[in-house]
């Protein structure tokens, strides 16, 4: 127990701390830390009581200036900022433009062979239901005739999904750090968390 008290006496009264001082020009004149100051500033709502309502005060002209999206159900700045993103690509992969990037310009045509509503309606379902029936027998598609239990297996399904596709049907793994020693880094496995975008 003293240890601990002269430890901590040391700490707060021992050596001087020296801060280092930042210059008003280093930051303040930077573009992100206007960028930074304008939408924190846009977000403040300053008619509200911060010791009443500190949320209403800090977030009350976001709310009112970025209402949720119908088809989503949360909104953020990064949120705004995704949809951003997403329409200057859509804004580029639909300009004349061509581009001096090869990777660009394969973006581009792959965007225009997914957009191009005349073609895909020619396919029709034909290679959605060759997919699914790369699965196996589904009496959705095939008829109920046509399946029968003992011949599905849904080990074998779900294995087949996940090779096919990449998708973490019931369990996701990854590796990722360990928290308990970060040189090393460990398997884990958790719940698939379904995804849509």
């Amino acid at each position: 127990m003293w240890l601990w008290l002269v430890v901590l006496i040391s700490t707060c009264f021992g050596a001087p701390r020296t801060f280092k001082s930042c210059d008003e020009d280093d930051t303040s004149k930077t573009p992100g830390y206007k960028i930074a100051s304008e939408m924190l500033t846009k977000s403040i709502n300053f008619s509200a009581d911060p010791c009443t309502d500190f949320f209403e005060f800090t977030c009350g002209q976001w709310i009112s200036s970025n209402p949720i999206p119908s088809h989503k159900t949360s909104y953020s700045q990064f949120g705004k900022l995704s949809d951003r993103v997403q329409e200057q690509m859509r804004d580029a992969f639909e300009s004349p433009e061509i581009f001096p990037s090869k990777s660009m310009n394969a973006l581009k045509y792959m965007y225009h062979k997914c957009m191009d509503k005349e073609q895909l309606n020619k396919i029709g379902s034909t290679r959605l239901l060759q997919t699914i029936r790369s699965y196996g027998v589904w009496p959705m598609v095939d008829g109920n005739d046509k399946f029968r239990v003992e011949n599905f297996d849904l080990t074998s399904l779900l294995i087949h999904v996940s090779e096919v596709r990449g998708l973490d049907v019931f369990v996701a793994n990854y590796v990722s750090l360990d928290n308990k020693n970060v040189s090393r880094r460990v398997v884990e496995v958790r719940t698939a968390v379904a995804e849509s975008s």
